[in-house]
């Protein structure tokens, strides 16, 4: 630390100052990362703070400088894979079919999925208004994205052209979750031709109707 003119204490400028501020950011970035791992190997009972912070090297106190709860850190790591999942789809330029945008995702991420599917169900108990009050949020977004989606996918002439997108967003996001939910629990659940086959019946095609038996 030096001394500014008035002779109070003022950080110190310089490759210190800088080091200290990113170390703290590397360390809680280090820490919603291993967080989907740990839980993938010890679930949703077993994965506590004090387990977590054995896992990265850190002790019990020192972790909850940065999160106080586990109920904290697990949304914090669901806002923080959301953000980067959002962000890789935006970075790619182009809007990906349902089933490469979901069913990919989920089966390269178990332990993130299955966090996520644990945390729904505890925003359902009563005394968790933390998470219920993220996941309103965070599926009034996914909607608004999967609508997003959607009209992209219309103005392309790959979406039919008769159906209200509002709905046809909140049946997307239910696919995913209800799909995801069996792919996790039984590995002959396919995903991927499940979220095809709704691409099929969202396609101006199917508005015609069958053409087979």
């Amino acid at each position: 630390m030096t001394k500014n003119a008035e002779g109070k204490a003022s950080p110190v400028s310089g490759q210190g100052s800088r080091g200290r501020y990113p170390k703290g950011i590397l360390r809680r970035q280090q820490i919603l990362d291993r967080t989907v791992e740990v839980f993938a190997d010890l679930g949703f009972e077993g994965t506590s703070l004090r387990a977590i912070g054995e896992a990265i090297g850190v002790s019990h106190a020192a972790l909850r400088r940065y999160f106080e709860t586990r109920e904290e850190l697990f949304l914090e790591v669901l806002r923080e894979k959301d953000r980067q999942a959002l962000a890789a789809a935006h970075d790619s330029g182009t809007a990906p079919g349902f089933a490469a945008m979901s069913a990919n995702y989920v089966l390269k991420t178990p332990g993130l999925m299955a966090l996520r599917h644990s945390m729904v169900a505890r925003a359902l108990e009563p005394g968790h208004g933390h998470s219920r009050d993220f996941f309103i949020e965070r599926y009034r977004s996914i909607r608004q994205e999967a609508r997003l989606v959607l009209q992209s996918a219309r103005e392309q002439g790959t979406v039919r052209s008769d159906i209200p997108l509002d709905t046809a967003a909140s049946l997307l996001v239910a696919a995913m979750d209800g799909l995801s939910t069996q792919a996790l629990l039984d590995t002959e659940a396919d995903m991927s031709a499940g979220m095809a086959l709704l691409e099929q019946l969202l396609a101006p095609e199917a508005a015609e109707g069958p053409s087979g038996t």
